[in-house]
This record gives structure tokens, sequence and C-alpha cells, in this order.
């Protein structure tokens, strides 16, 4: 998946008010909460087959970082 198509599919996954980029912070979101953490869970799960740990989702701050976790050979 090219990083256009994943950041366009997380606003309107997540139901973001603003574009992001890749150097966007997820928790700085006015939208974020544990729903959006859980949405954001369930997007991963069906787009890359990869499930995301609580502890995972701690760590992740960018959406880089989030790519970074998925594997960033997937957004070639």
């Amino acid at each position: 998946m090219k990083t256009e198509k994943f950041l366009e599919l997380l606003v309107e996954e997540l139901e973001l008010e603003t574009p992001i980029s890749e150097s966007t912070n997820l928790k700085e979101l006015e939208e974020w909460d544990s729903m959006v953490a859980m949405m954001l869970i369930g997007v991963v799960s069906n787009e890359f087959d990869m499930t995301l740990s609580a502890k995972d989702i701690e760590e992740i701050t960018t959406v880089q970082s989030l790519i970074n976790k998925i594997g960033a050979e997937k957004f070639l």
C-alpha cells in the first residue's frame, strides 16, 4: 500500500477532521481517545493482517512510528 493511500484510509476510518502526514502525532489529535485507538487496531488488522497490542499503541506516537511498527517494506 502506498503511504498516501494509507494516510487517506486513516483519515476516513478514524473519522478525522483534518488531513494527516507521516509526522502527525496521533495522540495529539483532537479526536484521539480509546475508541480511536481501537479503530486503529481494527484498520491495521484488516489491511495488514497484523494485531497491534496495547503496548504497541502505547509506543506509537506519529504516523511514521505506526508505519515502522507495521513494517516500512509494506509501504513501497
